[in-house]
């Protein structure tokens, strides 16, 4: 059984183990605001998802990542739709996602979920990211 909870400071080293390219005072900070996501399947830490506000105004995931093993099961689907509903329920019906140009699995999933492409972003030595935006009506 899925399971999602927000991340306390204590979980940065489960992250590390899917992005050590994370620091702790960015974490922290993260945590602090609520913006991590924790996901667990069986009680085995499967994922996270942390979140920012792109201009202050609309909810923009950064990383989102399950480990291999609990992919195609249903858990990032529930997952998204567990973030969207949050944010959702604090007046948000706008979402964007920034994805890895060359993750055609996550371009694919995000897809599917309703996001479409609106641009793209070149970051001096960081990989090329596609932006990706969805609206969903609050009623």
């Amino acid at each position: 059984m899925m399971k999602v909870r927000y991340g306390a400071e204590e979980d940065f080293s489960l992250v590390q183990k899917i992005d050590d390219s994370i620091i702790m005072p960015e974490f922290k900070k993260w945590v602090n605001n609520r913006q991590v996501l924790l996901i667990y399947e069986n009680d085995d830490f499967a994922g996270w998802l942390q979140y920012s506000f792109f201009l202050e105004r609309i909810p923009m995931i950064n990383y989102f990542s399950l480990f291999e093993e609990f992919r195609g099961i249903g858990d990032g689907t529930l997952s998204l739709l567990i973030w969207e509903r949050q944010m959702m329920e604090r007046m948000y019906d706008k979402f964007m996602v920034a994805i890895n140009k060359t993750d055609e699995n996550a371009i694919r999933f995000f897809e599917e979920k309703g996001y479409k492409q609106i641009g793209d972003v070149n970051i001096p030595n960081e990989e090329e990211k596609s932006i990706y935006f969805k609206f969903k009506p609050l009623f």
